[in-house]
């Protein structure tokens, strides 16, 4: 795969193409990236100012239950794929315009499988990865070779720092006060749905806590099962604002029970959605009807240690937590999942393990389960001797 950057009025307006210069059609696993249907912010382009800082950028996220042949983008032999964006509607909170040149990126890599065996032939240097006609698992891919192509812009003057709002009136009061992750008392309106999501939220809260402790335990067996140590700063950094957040003490971020952009319905394997300040509104959480069918979490130590972990919305809840930067204070854009495939993710040399939410979601339930992640739990410990991580759907 080959990728370029172009900009038509070399401000604002930013054109990218994936092409394929190979005679082999390639498969594309398209979740939060450039070629995703529903989420119309990427997390695939890399901003930076001419200092080389990173520069914001707003996002959207789907969370999604499992991979399916059409979460493939198919690139046949010599196609071009091209998707414009705007800059303005993106960058967030930029109160004095951006300084000098930019640069923009497209990442090291896209993940991708081949849809099944015998219909797709995929150059080893592209993917590596071996099926047997069954749907990939996650996990069972290695990222495909893009090359990184940068753009340099000149200065871009915004109005004003929350993007996307022609309104040079606009100044540091109009923004939102410090009330951390809330749900909306007027959408939720029905007494069993706010209960619902009021303990998904309780119960993410306590995974964070208990990730908290994971991250600071140094002989940690659980923790080294899915980082490597020196992450510890930066798991406990943002398990620690989650955490904040979830309780009262961070950014505004609302939870909603109506999904006003149809993300849910566009796509039944997706469990919820998250969408980081930009000109579609504030940043805000949407747990699908399909998460809030899930069952609670158990009680640690409920089951026997080994036996698989059913999934709950409470998962979904922090995972989608943890893809809100404005929350984490980073943007995590891994798409990783299971705990089989975290841990795998742990010695890549090709997505940083601190950058993908499943991997905190994964650690944070297992130590949780084994009865390690302190209050409300105050019962004994059930862990492995060799701290196996236990299957978590």
């Amino acid at each position: 795969l080959l990728g370029s950057l172009t900009s038509s009025d070399g401000k604002f307006l930013i054109e990218v193409t994936i092409s394929n210069p190979t005679q082999e059609r390639i498969a594309i696993l398209n979740w939060n990236n450039i070629f995703d249907p529903i989420t119309r912010f990427p997390r695939s382009l890399i901003v930076r100012d001419d200092r080389g800082d990173h520069i914001p950028m707003a996002t959207t996220y789907a969370m999604r239950a499992g991979m399916h042949l059409s979460d493939f983008h198919i690139i046949a032999p010599e196609v071009n794929f091209t998707r414009r964006y705007d800059l303005r509607s993106m960058v967030q909170g930029v109160p004095n315009g951006l300084h000098g040149n930019i640069t923009v990126e497209l990442p090291g890599g896209f993940k991708g499988v081949p849809p099944g065996a015998g219909h797709w032939t995929v150059p080893v240097t592209a993917f590596v990865t071996s099926l047997t006609g069954l749907l990939p698992s996650f996990g069972n891919y290695e990222a495909a070779g893009l090359q990184d192509i940068t753009l340099a812009a000149p200065r871009l003057h915004l109005q004003l720092g929350r993007t996307g709002f022609n309104d040079s009136t606009a100044s540091a009061a109009d923004t939102d006060p410090l009330e951390g992750i809330q749900v909306d008392p007027m959408d939720c309106n029905s007494n069993a749905d706010r209960k619902q999501i009021d303990e998904t939220l309780y119960d993410a809260g306590v995974y964070a806590k208990a990730l908290i402790l994971a991250a600071d335990d140094e002989k940690s067996r659980l923790f080294a099962n899915f980082f490597l140590s020196p992450a510890r700063p930066t798991v406990k950094k943002i398990a620690s604002l989650a955490h904040m957040g979830i309780n009262g003490q961070g950014p505004s971020v609302t939870v909603y029970c109506t999904d006003d952009l149809s993300i849910c319905a566009a796509n039944p394997r997706v469990l919820g959605h998250s969408a980081t300040e930009s000109w579609l509104g504030p940043p805000q959480i949407v747990i699908c009807p399909v998460a809030l069918n899930l069952p609670r979490a158990m009680p640690p130590c409920a089951k026997r240690p080994g036996k698989e972990i059913g999934a709950t919305a409470s998962r979904v809840m922090l995972h989608l937590i943890l893809t809100l930067n404005t929350v984490v204070t980073d943007t995590l854009t891994g798409n990783v999942y299971g705990s089989g495939a975290c841990q795998l993710l742990k010695n890549s040399r090709i997505l940083e393990t601190a950058k993908n939410p499943d991997s905190y979601a994964q650690l944070a339930i297992a130590q949780w389960h084994y009865g390690l992640g302190g209050l409300p739990y105050q019962g004994p410990q059930c862990a492995p001797r060799y701290g196996i991580v236990p299957r978590i759907q």
